[in-house]
């Protein structure tokens, strides 16, 4: 049993099977809207988000843990501009960034109250004066991963697979039994879902001011029924407002 991403025959799966996925375009946006000359990707997987910020202009510095996803990322279009990094957060250089996020639901990959402030500090290092923190979590109250387990196999890219979810608490892990190009992979991987008392607290205990919130892509309120919670903080600001960004 492994983590889907170390797994090299199935990490180059991953882009089909998370395709059409609606928080790049928000990240983007949000990075054009920020005036982020320097953006720093936490967790960039296969490097879609540093690919797209690239080739608008941005320099973009993207770290990954799993060596699978980055030799993917490496390969991507606009990869020759960006500087890659393999490591955890730790490994972000000091105050360059003028934005740090976190895509695709990595902030649920920490899974305690400890590691969350762990790497909410070396965001917050990572920045510049006045710099932003932008990431997302699902919304624990809507039970997305109600829709995760199925028994019957579903087609996927080149094979089929089967999964199944256990919940305990605010831990949800979901183990995928894989059969892709002619073999068989079982997988497992465990998320949190924090509450928003837990989102709240780690940014305050390290020094970020929440400045915006939305539920949804399409920039809908934060609701008890909003699908996301997605978050953009402030390293040094005091707005009037707690849902209006920093003037730059």
């Amino acid at each position: 049993m492994s983590n889907f991403y170390a797994t090299s025959e199935l990490a180059r799966h991953y882009d089909v099977h998370c395709s059409g996925r609606r928080d790049l375009g928000f990240y983007v946006e949000l990075a054009a809207r920020l005036d982020a000359g320097v953006v720093a990707d936490i967790g960039a997987g296969t490097g879609m988000l540093c690919s797209l910020l690239a080739s608008r202009g941005h320099h973009v510095i993207g770290l990954e843990p799993q060596a699978t996803m980055l030799e993917i990322a490496r390969r991507q279009p606009y990869a020759d501009r960006v500087t890659w990094l393999h490591g955890t957060a730790a490994a972000l250089p000091d105050s360059q960034a003028h934005l740090v996020v976190m895509t695709g639901h990595v902030a649920q990959y920490f899974l305690d109250d400890a590691s969350w402030l762990d790497v909410l500090r070396h965001a917050r290092r990572a920045l510049q004066p006045n710099g932003h923190v932008a990431f997302e979590v699902r919304n624990k109250e809507v039970e997305a991963w109600r829709d995760w387990q199925f028994t019957e196999p579903r087609r996927v890219d080149g094979g089929s697979l089967r999964q199944d979810v256990l919940v305990d608490g605010d831990l949800v892990t979901h183990v995928g039994r894989w059969s892709v190009d002619g073999r068989e992979f079982v997988t497992s991987e465990t998320l949190r879902f924090p509450s928003w008392e837990d989102v709240e607290r780690g940014l305050a205990g390290v020094g970020l001011q929440q400045v915006e919130t939305w539920g949804d892509w399409d920039g809908s309120p934060v609701s008890s029924t909003a699908p996301e919670w997605i978050v953009l903080a402030a390293r040094d600001c005091q707005p009037s407002h707690p849902r209006r960004s920093c003037p730059r």
